[in-house]
């Protein structure tokens, strides 16, 4: 059984970034209605609502994200050492395959974590909009306010685009003509990736 074919799957899969901004507005829509509802409540406060909803997802966005950079570093590497080696490693072998649900897992996986961070966003706009309707503002609100939104949109942008590259079909870096004739094999390609684990490693310790 296959999944339904239309002109508009057609369009969004064409551009995963115009397929993410549909995204988002289905992730919105959502946490607008869920906002609505929890508004209805006599107590309701937004500020309490984002506390909440910070202290739930917050952590679970963190270790999501620790489990998405270790599908997305071999998702990414299975598919260069597809581009350059089909024959070892293409999706009609087992290593193909296998790369081909790592790559499935960490595409889902970045969606939920963009997912989060936009209910999140929107829990901090309600917010805004709260304070700025009881003109409560003070320098405490402004610096929290601006501190949390630089944090969500700058993570949002970086999930987006590795969002991106991890499930368009091209791959990261042999799909580069000028890429491609130097790392042309499969140790080299492999040779890549280690280095650039090693230097992330490295910087995040430093």
């Amino acid at each position: 059984m296959s999944t339904d074919k239309t002109w508009f799957d057609d369009k969004l899969k064409s551009n995963l970034f115009l397929d993410l901004g549909f995204r988002t507005l289905v992730w919105l829509a959502v946490a607008s209605l869920a906002f609505r509802h929890a508004s209805k409540k006599a107590d309701f406060s937004p500020i309490d609502a984002f506390i909440g909803s910070q202290e739930s997802l917050i952590p679970v966005i963190v270790d999501v994200m620790v489990a998405c950079f270790i599908f997305c570093v071999p998702a990414m590497l299975l598919k260069d050492l597809e581009h350059v080696a089909p024959r070892y490693w293409g999706q009609d072998t087992v290593a193909g395959m296998i790369g081909g649900v790592i790559r499935r897992l960490a595409g889902d996986l970045t969606l939920w974590i963009l997912g989060a961070q936009v209910t999140l966003l929107a829990s901090l706009s309600v917010v805004a909009f709260y304070i700025h309707k009881r003109d409560a503002w003070s320098d405490g609100a402004i610096q929290f306010i601006t501190i949390f939104s630089f944090i969500f949109v700058i993570s949002t942008a970086v999930f987006s685009v590795v969002s991106v590259w991890v499930r368009k079909k091209t791959s990261l870096v042999t799909s580069h003509e000028k890429f491609l004739k130097i790392f042309d094999t499969g140790w080299k390609v492999l040779g890549f990736y280690v280095g650039l684990i090693a230097f992330t490693v490295i910087a995040a310790r430093l």
